[in-house]
This record gives C-alpha cells, sequence and structure tokens, in this order.
C-alpha cells in the first residue's frame, strides 16, 4: 500500500470532510472481531488476535477523529465563534444521537429476552450506564453475550474527560499530554498484570491506542507542515513494530508479561500507519482496495455489525431455520454454511437497523453542528 503524495505545503483543510478510506479501514476491524467471535480460537484463521486487532484499529480511528474534531473547536472558541460549555455540549449530544440509541435497544432486548446469557439481570446499572467493562473486570466472565460491550464502555467513559483535556490544555503542551497518555496506557497494563489483570478492559488500558490517534489529529491540526516528517518515522517505528509482533507472537504466550505491556501498544502503531494512510488517501493497490464501494459500506453499517454480532449465529440464525422449517423448507448447516448464512443475516440485520433506525436518528446531528469547520466530519 501506497499512500498518495501529499501536497506542498499542507494544511489542516487537506483531510476536511468524510474520509472514505477509513470506512474500509472500519469494515476490516469489525470482520477481524467477528472472525474473532465466531471461530475456534489460535485454530485457522484466528490463529491471530483478531479480536485485539480489531478493537485496536476502531479504537486509533476513534482517538484521531475525535481529537480531530476537537481541536478544530478549539480553535472556533479561542476566535471567539464559540463557547467551551456549548462545544462540549455539542460534541457529547453528537456522540449520544450516534452511540446510545442502538446499544440501550439491544442491551434492553438481552435483558427481557435472553436473561440467562447475560449478567445484565444481575447489575443492570453496569449495562445501562456504561460501566459493562468494570463490571467484566470484576466478574471475568467473557461468557457473557454482551461482553463485546466492554469497548463500548471504554470509549464512552473517554467521551466524558477526553474533551475537556483537548479543549483546556495549553496547545504547547498537548503533544507532551498526549504522549504521556501513549505511556501511562502501557503502564496501567503493567499494573494490572502484577495485580493478576490480564484482560485490560479498563479504560487506562487501552489509552495508547487514542493517544497514537490523537497525535495524528494534533499533527493535522497544528504541525501539518510536520506530516512528511512524521510520516517518514512512522514508516521506520511501523516496520519495526511489526517485526517485534512477529517476535512476541512467535515467541511467548498470550500471559506472558511481554505480550501483555506492548502487544496493543505494537498493534496500535500499526493501526496507526493505515489510519494515516487512509486519511491522506492511499494510491495504488491499497487505495483500489479500500476505495472499494462494497467495504466503504459495510464500513458505514460497523456499528450495527458489532452490536449485532453475538446476536446472530446464536439466536438470529436458529429462529430463521426455525421460520424456514415452519414453511416446509428443511435446511441442515454444517459449520461452514453456517457462518456464511450468520454472515449475510448479519450483514442485512446491519443494513436494516442502518436505515431504518441509526441514520434518522444520525440526522438529528444537524441540529447540533459545530459550525462550518468541523461540521462536516463524523467521528464514526
Amino acid at each position: 500500500m501506497t499512500p498518495a503524495p501529499l501536497p506542498q505545503p499542507t494544511n489542516h483543510r487537506l483531510l476536511a470532510g468524510h474520509m472514505p478510506q477509513l470506512d474500509s479501514l472500519r469494515t476490516f476491524a469489525v470482520l477481524l472481531v467477528v472472525v474473532y467471535h465466531w471461530f475456534p480460537t489460535g485454530q485457522g484463521i484466528n490463529r491471530l488476535p483478531n479480536g485485539t486487532i480489531g478493537v485496536m484499529v476502531f479504537f486509533v480511528i476513534s482517538g484521531f477523529l475525535i481529537t480531530r474534531i476537537l481541536l478544530g473547536n478549539r480553535d472556533r472558541i479561542r476566535a471567539g465563534k464559540a463557547t467551551l460549555g456549548h462545544t462540549y455540549r455539542n460534541f457529547f449530544i453528537r456522540r449520544v444521537l450516534r452511540i446510545f440509541p442502538l446499544y440501550y435497544l439491544v442491551i434492553t432486548f438481552v435483558y427481557m429476552f435472553l436473561p440467562q446469557a447475560s449478567d445484565i439481570r444481575a447489575q443492570p446499572a453496569y449495562y445501562y450506564l456504561y460501566g459493562y467493562n468494570i463490571l467484566l473486570h470484576q466478574t471475568g466472565n467473557w461468557a457473557d453475550l454482551l461482553s463485546p460491550f466492554w469497548t463500548l464502555g471504554v470509549e464512552e467513559q473517554l467521551y466524558l474527560v477526553w474533551p475537556w483535556a483537548v479543549l483546556l490544555t495549553p496547545m504547547h503542551r498537548f503533544r507532551v499530554v498526549v504522549i504521556g497518555m501513549i505511556g501511562f496506557g502501557v503502564l496501567f497494563r503493567g499494573y494490572g498484570y502484577w495485580n493478576g489483570d490480564l484482560d485490560g478492559v479498563l479504560t487506562p488500558a487501552s489509552f495508547d491506542a487514542f493517544g497514537l490517534g490523537a497525535l495524528w489529529a494534533w499533527y493535522t491540526i497544528e504541525r501539518p507542515r510536520s506530516i512528511p516528517r512524521f510520516r517518514q518515522i512512522l514508516h521506520v517505528v511501523t516496520s519495526m513494530a511489526l517485526l517485534l509482533m512477529i517476535g512476541l507472537l512467535t515467541l511467548f504466550p498470550g500471559d506472558h508479561i511481554s505480550v501483555v505491556l506492548f502487544q496493543r501498544l505494537l498493534i496500535s502503531v500499526i493501526a496507526l500507519w493505515f489510519v494515516v494512510g487512509a486519511s491522506l488517501g492511499f494510491s495504488g493497490l491499497g487505495g483500489l482496495i479500500l476505495n472499494n464501494g462494497i467495504l466503504q459500506y459495510i464500513g458505514r453499517i460497523s456499528y450495527g455489525i458489532y452490536v449485532f454480532h453475538m446476536l446472530v449465529p446464536g439466536y438470529a440464525v436458529p429462529l430463521l431455520l426455525r421460520i424456514l422449517n415452519r414453511l416446509g423448507i428443511h435446511l441442515s448447516l454444517g459449520f461452514w454454511a453456517h457462518r456464511l448464512v450468520s454472515l449475510a443475516v448479519l450483514l442485512v440485520l446491519a443494513s436494516a437497523s442502518w436505515y431504518l433506525f441509526e441514520k434518522p436518528i444520525n440526522g438529528l446531528k444537524r441540529y447540533f453542528s459545530y459550525g462550518d469547520r468541523t461540521s462536516s466530519v463524523q467521528p464514526g
């Protein structure tokens, strides 16, 4: 993959608006999560830590887009075109409109109809207040049907505090804050390791992924002329991260301290390389792949895919087979056929959710615009 040549000099408007190649990255990220949960761990196509890879890609993208929006609005506040309170209110309402409705719809469905598959009946407050990652840290119950929702708790908890950090930190110190955030993520996982926590589902354990995305946002807004140099350094660092990642996977078990400390960081560095390239626009073969309309469409509905993917193979597909059976259509699905049917059902369900539920609600964002500079930017 080769990023398209970058015009000189550059500025933050180069990256204004929607970045369709990032949608394709979301497609690969969410499909990796689906593979991780639908196929036996450590076997076949699931030999890599696909779940971790997918989640870190999402976190790096989120850190980049959210920070970029906030930095752009920081400029508007400094120029007297917006207030701090107004900016934070609109930021949070826009996130609520994008994330909350489908999230609450699904967890309420599980609460009412599938309580045996989750801890939600026993501890509803953790789920409804976006604290499920805290509960999962306490219980370690990865068999919970809603276990992937720990990442949504992490994101929402970050959204409560990160805007204030971006908007209030003096800009000449912001990069130091971001670098400190990256280092703290690694140190926090080390703290967890010494206390027997290998899962890393508490929010600070993912700070390095968000921080790397935020660092790229800072360069695009505040240091656009330094982007070529940043990319040169990133090429070298990514090559090293890839080699170290191969070493970790080859030499150490998953519970080794080196894996716990550095696997997420290395994955996030590699993910950042793709995010940087996709935000600028890959050319060549990479551009041909990431500009594919189908991949970009799946990326747009990736939130629904993520939210529904645990429900589909164990509940939606069996229900579909029962309905077909009553209609006189008898199907017996082997493992691979079951997964292919599950994927088709998942895509249909996520598409229906997007067009009939998510997109209309998302349209309400127009009432909470940031202003001309950033209103067209959607964080996902």
